[in-house]
């Protein structure tokens, strides 16, 4: 990259990496990559983030496609299930070494949660009534142009069976994500107004990219209310400042350690405060509490103290003061 071989580089950072003007953008590479850097201390990390961005960047604006020429066709033929990020790199990886591939998707797009999980503000998808491509939207046209072939808009099980698969393809490659939620175990955790992450951005990004939204997945408009997030995680914060950006009245992040023990990139938790939200820290949920309409009304917590002044493992626990902490929650009108 010193010498501008930008050709050279991008092709050596494809090697180990299908995706990388998406992780240049959106992996925490301050816990990761970059805090693990063996020069990190003495003379900074070196920005992996921010040199993957650039030479992706510049290689697809010069129009950049991957060199194809030495590989062989082999006779065989693999199914993929969900053009999330494993699909995509199971699908990249064989269609270079010869092997013809189908990926198969429920959604319109590919990307899986890159597309549709993570909010806009930070992978910008595409939107009906422009002109200007997502990231993700290049990268099919250069899947594309490799011979891999999308059928998007099928969910297998339901448009195509499992077993068809079997019997066209000479393997089956299922790479459906994890999209099961969560849940902190509380009373009251399935009542009206709570919500869980990944349906709220989801809905979230399909009414920005106009798309119609689905029964299960509705979108939840935050204007105006009073919105309290449980948890200290990249989700968390995405949940955050899309609530924000909804024009909710106050956001409050709750999470049950200190600041410094947070799991998300310190980036994103800086971000988030600088667009307003607020912090309750060393705060363990322990009841949703409903009004008279059955709504969730507030949060109840208990603060509690930390053992340890330096990053713990999660397995550490806390002291718990029994002291109340109660963050108001507005129901949807």
């Amino acid at each position: 990259m010193k010498a501008g071989n930008i050709d050279a580089a991008v092709e050596l950072s494809h090697q180990t990496n299908t995706l990388p003007e998406i992780t240049g953008r959106v992996c925490p590479q301050d816990r990761l990559c970059e805090g693990a850097c063996t020069i990190r201390d003495e003379h900074g990390a070196v920005t992996i983030g921010n040199i993957e961005r650039y030479i992706s960047d510049q290689a697809l604006a010069k129009g950049w496609r991957p060199d194809l020429s030495h590989v062989t066709k082999v006779d065989k033929r693999v199914a993929i299930i969900g053009a999330g990020p494993a699909g995509l790199a199971c699908a990249d990886v064989l269609t270079r070494n010869g092997v013809a591939v189908t990926v198969y998707d429920r959604h319109p797009e590919i990307g899986g949660l890159l597309t549709f999980g993570i909010p806009s503000f930070k992978l910008p998808p595409r939107h009906p009534n422009s002109t200007n491509k997502s990231l993700l939207a290049r990268r099919r046209e250069i899947f594309s142009a490799m011979g891999i072939h999308f059928e998007l808009n099928c969910e297998v099980g339901k448009d195509v069976s499992l077993n068809s698969l079997l019997e066209q393809y000479d393997a089956v490659f299922v790479g459906v994500g994890t999209y099961r939620s969560m849940k902190a175990g509380l009373p009251n955790e399935d009542a009206p107004g709570v919500y869980d992450a990944l349906p709220f951005l989801i809905a979230n990004t399909k009414q920005v990219m106009g798309l119609e939204e689905l029964p299960e997945e509705p979108f939840i408009n935050t204007a105006g209310l009073n919105v309290v997030v449980l948890g200290g995680g990249d989700t968390a914060m995405d949940c955050v400042r899309t609530a924000l950006r909804h024009g909710a009245s106050n956001v409050t992040c709750a999470y049950r350690r200190d600041e410094a023990n947070m799991p998300g990139s310190k980036k994103e938790v800086k971000n988030a405060r600088e667009e307003g939200a607020n912090f309750e820290f060393n705060v363990q949920p322990v009841a949703l509490e409903l009004n008279e309409q059955g709504h969730v009304c507030y949060a109840g917590f208990v603060s509690c103290a930390r053992v340890l002044a330096s990053r713990m493992p999660r397995d550490v626990g806390v002291q718990c003061r029994w002291k109340a902490v109660n963050l108001s929650c507005q129901p949807m009108r």
